[in-house]
């Protein structure tokens, strides 16, 4: 496609820089020692680069590289200013992390049929954000100490009250509730891949609660820009999270996807957190297994 693009904007170019040399072809001879005739390759060469520039911008959005960047209540910058794959799906504030070559992309857009069987439980979804796990530094007197945590935050407004679209191998996705009606242990993870032929459950479907407040609150001088922070351990920043949460009344959980290797292509999967008991589900989400690239 990207060939086309080119062939495409090549030969527009080419029609117009003719058609301008054609117009001028008299001014330039008269001018004298070619200072209209440099400023016309000046030109050409700023067309040229424009043109290239609206090949790789079309090129990016076909195959899927856009990066965006948000910001909310505890979601702050890249921390490394990476590209990233823009989600399939039709959520518009889908957020994008950095994929590697061969990563098999992200869900595409929810199947009704899916989406109509999930009733959102009014537990208060609300501050979620997408994001990758990875190592930040911080300096400490004159060393440079290295922690993980989670990074490259993009924020995610959920569909239809608790539906959380786009996800992939690789994404972590944070959710936070309301801690007075929300009970961890009363949901139980449903799959269903978009054709219907997989079923996953809790042990091959996506791993719910492996990042802990750590994570979230990073150490205290860290350059990532992302708050609260706090120092110490990371069992006590665990802690200060616990403590921070509480005092908001608020209680958080993720969600994060294992690799298939040998599903080169990708299967999407429809999952719902779901409550037995009351036929709702905390929240639902769409992922995209496969192999993680390299």
């Amino acid at each position: 496609m990207k060939s086309l693009l080119i062939a495409v904007a090549g030969t527009a170019l080419a029609a117009g820089t003719i058609t301008t040399s054609a117009i001028g072809a008299e001014t330039v001879e008269a001018a004298g020692p070619f200072d209209k005739l440099k400023k016309k390759v000046k030109k050409a060469k700023k067309k040229a680069k424009e043109a290239e520039e609206v090949v790789n911008t079309v090129d990016a959005v076909a195959t899927g590289r856009v990066g965006s960047v948000g910001s909310a209540s505890g979601v702050g910058p890249s921390a490394n200013g990476s590209r990233c794959n823009a989600n399939r799906g039709s959520n518009s504030n889908s957020p994008c992390t950095a994929r590697a070559p061969g990563h098999a992309g992200v869900a595409g857009p929810t199947p009704a049929k899916y989406a109509n069987a999930t009733k959102c439980a009014n537990i208060g979804v609300g501050n979620a954000f997408v994001a990758r796990d990875g190592n930040y530094t911080f300096q400490q007197g004159i060393s440079t100490e290295e922690r993980s945590g989670l990074l490259d935050r993009r924020p995610i407004t959920p569909t239809n009250g608790c539906v959380f679209e786009g996800l992939g191998i690789g994404d972590v996705l944070y959710v936070e509730f309301d801690a007075n009606k929300f009970k961890k242990y009363s949901y139980r993870i449903q799959c269903v891949s978009y054709d219907g032929s997989e079923q996953q459950d809790n042990t091959f479907g996506p791993k719910i609660g492996n990042y802990k407040g750590k994570a979230v609150m990073l150490h205290t001088g860290n350059s990532t820009g992302y708050e609260p922070t706090a120092s110490g351990s990371n069992s006590s920043r665990s802690a200060a999270y616990d403590k921070y949460m509480a005092k908001r009344g608020r209680a958080f959980t993720t969600f994060n996807f294992e690799a298939l290797h040998t599903d080169k292509s990708g299967t999407d999967f429809y999952c719902q957190w779901y409550n037995r008991d009351t036929g709702e589900s905390a929240i639902a989400l769409t992922y995209r297994r496969g192999p993680v690239g390299s």
